[in-house]
């Protein structure tokens, strides 16, 4: 079992750590596919998740920029393609388990948010019921910087009154979570969830302090146990 001894705030980041983004992500290549296709190019669904998730095990931060670039030989087509591409975000879903997971969570630490999101973050977790166990908000469309600048943590630090070896970061991303908080002091979780999973581990601080599959693992690691 982890020392969580001294610990007090449980950062989350909210794309596929809180909340599913895999709807909304297939959703946008689906509609690459789709643009493409009308323009005359063969390209398929799996060679472009495919072009993804290697994106991914490279430390890609573009992955559709890198699939229009690979796959749409014209510049034109590619700038046209880029243009009717959107994000539903209104596909995105909590995952099942974090209202009851945050609930527990929030019996023993209080919660906050470090993530790069659009507007409007504090109003979807209210629609999905779970901004009521987040005392922290620091998210980059509203702070004007984004992850992996840690200033984002450190925004979220100051408005905690939280020193880093007192706070651990739960994410996705190695290079966006792990990466900056580890460099801060902070402990850090990563959940293999989402497209991230596909990043590849890394040695010495950039190494995650326990790595989780679920968010509902996070009960065990940090919840001591009775007696």
């Amino acid at each position: 079992m982890p020392d969580v001894r001294g610990l007090k705030w449980l950062f989350f980041d909210v794309g596929d750590t809180l909340v599913d983004e895999w709807e909304p992500v297939d959703d946008i290549i689906g509609q690459f596919v789709k643009e493409a296709c009308l323009l005359g190019y063969p390209v398929k669904i799996e060679e472009v998740r495919e072009i993804f998730a290697s994106c991914y095990r490279n430390y890609e931060q573009w992955p559709m920029r890198v699939a229009i670039r690979t796959l749409i030989s014209d510049e034109r087509h590619r700038e046209q393609i880029q243009k009717k591409l959107k994000f539903r975000k209104e596909l995105e879903k909590p995952f099942a388990s974090a209202d009851a997971v945050l609930k527990e969570l929030s019996h023993h630490y209080r919660i906050g948010i470090i993530a790069n999101q659009s507007p409007g973050t504090a109003e979807r977790l209210e629609s999905y019921g779970l901004r009521r166990y987040v005392d922290v908000l620091a998210c980059s469309a509203e702070e004007g910087v984004s992850k992996p600048d840690p200033e984002l943590y450190g925004v979220a630090l100051k408005q905690a009154g939280c020193e880093p070896e007192e706070a651990v970061m739960i994410g996705d991303r190695i290079d966006n979570d792990i990466i900056p908080a580890k460099k801060l002091g902070m402990r850090t979780i990563r959940i293999l969830q989402g497209y991230g999973r596909f990043q590849p581990e890394l040695e010495g601080q950039e190494h995650a302090d326990w790595t989780i599959e679920a968010l509902e693992q996070l009960i065990p690691l940090l919840v001591p146990s009775e007696g």
